[in-house]
């Protein structure tokens, strides 16, 4: 049961700066991918349909990986990208924080399109980690910048999928967090059962030849 965890790298973190592959005792495999492209990888998600991991990298990038660990798809540099967690969206898209932008967009999976913003830039102080629950809702924690800027005790559920009909309320999660993931449990929306995660972007994979399907 290999793991698959991003290690960060520069401003981020002290790590490696790549996709790494572990045992599930804990031991090193090495690098899972091997490519120049994905450099301070953040935004572990699977694809389930096409059996892909995507993952956006501090190349301001966002690429698809296959499970032998070739990159099959990638979106070329985009300036000034910045970005953070990531996560697929109830309409299949691939949405990735904008940690400059403060903001969240959205990639089709095929990746040869621009982006489209689900929220206006400057939403968050920071945006962090943020999960979609079963009635399409989105929860966005917003966090303190590596710059020491931000409010690291807020949670912003936003409900609307356009900017037009976009609401935007604020909670103070008790007791205070340095939010970083988030998941939405049983498909609800309610503040008490959204669950932070302040821990490293891992994937658990069954096998070697079911690398990424969940």
């Amino acid at each position: 049961m290999p793991l698959l965890v991003t290690s960060a790298s520069g401003a981020s973190g002290n790590g490696f700066g790549a996709l790494l592959a572990f045992e599930s005792d804990g031991s090193l495999r090495g690098t899972f991918v091997d490519d120049d492209r994905i450099a301070d990888p953040r935004g572990l998600a699977v694809h389930p349909q096409e059996n892909l991991l995507f993952l956006n990298s501090g190349a301001d990038r966002v690429v698809a990986i296959s499970v032998d660990g070739q990159v099959v798809r990638d979106t070329g540099r985009i300036e000034g990208l910045n970005p953070g967690g990531g996560n697929f969206g109830p309409d299949g898209r691939y949405f990735v924080g904008l940690r400059s932008k403060r903001t969240i967009i959205a990639f089709s999976t095929s990746l040869d399109a621009p982006g489209e913003h689900l929220l206006p830039p400057g939403v968050v102080p920071f945006p962090r980690g943020f999960a979609f629950g079963h009635d399409g809702r989105l929860f966005l924690a917003s966090g303190m910048g590596p710059d020491g800027q931000g409010d690291a005790l807020q949670l912003f559920p936003c409900v609307g999928q356009a900017e037009k009909d976009l609401a935007v309320q604020a909670f103070t999660p008790k007791p205070a967090v340095e939010a970083l993931d988030i998941t939405v449990l049983h498909g609800t929306a309610r503040p008490d059962e959204v669950e932070f995660s302040p821990a490293p972007d891992v994937l658990r994979c069954p096998d070697e030849r079911e690398a990424f399907r969940q």
